[in-house]
């Protein structure tokens, strides 16, 4: 009976829990995203990462922008999830840095790139990219 009883209890307590509690991972933003279209410069490529350890979600994300020979490499860097979905990473460099937000609408991540110089002459650069998935 005891047995029963607490049964009952912590499916009562699970239940109650709000849905912003519950995290349920992959999220949609997880996988390898492609811009087949990106110029010089461009985000090519967008790896994100996620997992969920005791109702939080642990992301990272990796970026490619196209450099010649080869994409050049962000390296892995720690993501924050946003209020509104998605996640947000600052990924610093040598001459600048770029301050990413994607967001998944299905097959699509829309990107959004803030490029940053360390140079007060350049002047800051924001774009849009729509990647999908590969």
């Amino acid at each position: 009976m005891r047995g029963y009883v607490f049964a009952l209890f912590a499916v009562v307590v699970w239940s109650a829990m709000p849905a912003e509690a519950r995290v349920y991972c992959p999220l949609p933003e997880d996988g390898v995203w492609v811009n087949p279209d990106a110029e010089a410069k461009e985000i090519t490529r967008i790896e994100v990462e996620t997992t969920c350890i005791d109702d939080t979600v642990q992301a990272r994300i990796r970026a490619f922008t196209s450099c010649i020979p080869r994409d050049c490499k962000w390296g892995w860097t720690k993501a924050e999830m946003r209020e509104g979905g998605g996640f947000r990473v600052e990924l610093i460099g040598f001459l600048g840095a770029k301050v990413i937000s994607v967001r998944s609408f299905g097959d699509i991540l829309d990107t959004h790139v803030i490029d940053i110089a360390h140079d007060p002459e350049i002047p800051m650069r924001e774009t849009t990219f729509n990647l999908r998935r590969k």
